[in-house]
């Protein structure tokens, strides 16, 4: 009970107060308006009771049914006039569809319309009337208002899923082509270790270059998860250079030729990474001798980025990585193609933003 007092909303407080004023206040001028005659201190009690259920409506809606349909059926059955009072009632049933769900809402609304039925001096057909716009449409308000919360929260959810997809797919290519190129210097550096004391060294230097970066950027992408994430530059196509020439050092033959275009940096990191991946796929996959050629360039409207290698036609399995690069590219709108017929070929085109 005590968890429940602190989570009532100061919204609820607030309706309370609101009910409790007009029920007090108003009942007054409908028992003159209908001919009764003053209403007593137990009246004026029921009143504040079947308002006071409203300020656990967030919490216990079920408490707040409970409470404001036995206060209003005692205070009818004392044959007390009709008066805003029936306004708690009307805030129940929409409280109940809201915070409770639709099975109960209906339930709880056939179960307050029976209530009110004994006491109905009019006919039949005006209890139906009476009960369609008194019960039925504040019920059908609070389911509305359900659904449309739900959906809320159902895109938010979609949201998050997608950018713990994003930051998955992040990790993915970072640490993969960092441990690609660790793996491949690591076996230079056990090759010539005893022959060529002066390459190990270079290869343990890259080493320790690639693995930096890497942590550097698992780092980055676990600080964007918790929100904390630094200010850092960001990756562009001036980097694709650079992403090459350790390719180099790890033992692939790599050259690029990359346009000057002047493009958004979302636009350029899914340019950097889906040529990252692609050198990574080579890097782990292909024979010695194997060389590769990165271009990326604009033509008709499009940015095309093209990565080939030279290695042996054959089959292949489309993984994580080809999967992320097809996402990168049509997150963006376009498309992203492989073909392993002669060598392995990877093209991604990108409509050019307007």
């Amino acid at each position: 009970m005590q968890t429940d007092l602190g989570r009532i909303k100061w919204q609820d407080v607030a309706l309370t107060v609101a009910l409790l004023f007009f029920g007090l206040a108003g009942t007054r001028f409908a028992a003159r308006l209908q001919g009764a005659e003053n209403l007593d201190v137990l009246a004026y009690l029921l009143i504040a009771v079947a308002a006071s259920g409203l300020l656990f409506r967030s919490v216990r809606p079920l408490w707040t049914v409970a409470v404001t349909t036995v206060s209003i059926a005692v205070y009818l059955a004392l044959h007390y006039p009709f008066g805003p009072i029936l306004m708690s009632g009307v805030a129940a049933m929409y409280a109940v569809a809201v915070y409770a769900g639709i099975e109960l809402a209906a339930a709880c609304a056939l179960l307050y319309a029976l209530v009110i039925l004994p006491w109905w001096n009019d006919s039949v057909t005006s209890w139906i009337t009476w009960s369609a716009g008194w019960i039925l449409l504040p019920v059908a308000a609070g389911v509305l208002m359900r659904l449309r919360r739900k959906s809320v929260v159902d895109t938010r959810e979609r949201a998050v899923i997608s950018e713990r997809l994003r930051l998955a797919q992040e990790v993915h290519d970072v640490v993969g082509h960092g441990l690609s190129v660790i793996a491949m210097q690591a076996g230079v550096a056990l090759y010539v270790l005893d022959k060529d004391p002066a390459k190990a060294r270079a290869s343990l230097e890259a080493i320790r270059d690639t693995s930096k970066e890497a942590l550097d950027g698992l780092r980055s992408e676990l600080d964007t998860l918790r929100g904390s994430a630094p200010l850092t530059p960001a990756i562009s196509l001036a980097d694709v250079p650079a992403l090459a020439a350790r390719m180099r050092e790890a033992g692939l033959d790599v050259s690029v030729e990359v346009d000057e275009l002047e493009l958004p940096d979302h636009y350029q990191l899914a340019v950097y990474r889906i040529v990252q991946e692609s050198l990574t796929n080579v890097l782990r996959h292909s024979s010695p001798g194997v060389t590769a050629s990165v271009k990326v360039y604009a033509v008709r409207g499009e940015l095309v980025v093209q990565v080939t290698d030279t290695g042996s036609p054959g089959q292949f399995t489309e993984g994580h990585g080809i999967t992320g690069m097809r996402s990168r590219a049509e997150a963006l709108g376009g498309t992203l193609e492989v073909d392993g017929s002669h060598g392995f070929v990877v093209t991604a085109r990108i409509p050019l933003p307007s």
